[in-house]
């Protein structure tokens, strides 16, 4: 879906919420090198389901600990993984890749950030 429709879809106390959310995080400047919210940048990306950030945590804590080396892991391994909760992973951009590293690293497991450091 489009993400200026999902944004008329909004009631305007919900859209009154995502201008707030949105102000915060350029406040924080929000980027691939600062991640501020998982939530708010998956529902930008085009992902809806409510339930979009758990799965990408526990997938990407599933593909870290399946992994004999973790720090081998490749954007395509997160892609491959990724791209079974939403076909907007499947583009392969490697920012948005990073992002979620970076902001599971910085906020649930630091393992995660040193492999968007050294991800190819």
């Amino acid at each position: 879906m489009n993400n200026e429709k999902r944004y008329t879809e909004l009631t305007e106390n919900e859209r009154i919420i995502f201008n707030s959310i949105e102000e915060i995080t350029n406040h924080l400047n929000d980027d691939i090198d600062n991640p501020v919210s998982l939530s708010f940048y998956l529902w930008k990306m085009g992902i809806d389901d409510p339930q979009a950030k758990e799965k990408i945590i526990q997938s990407t804590l599933k593909l870290i600990l399946n992994s004999k080396d973790p720090l081998s892991l490749t954007k395509q391994d997160f892609t491959n993984e990724f791209k079974t909760i939403s076909e907007l992973f499947e583009t392969g951009n490697s920012y948005i890749i990073t992002y979620v590293l970076k902001w599971i690293g910085l906020n649930v497991s630091p393992i995660a950030y040193t492999i968007s450091q050294n991800i190819e």
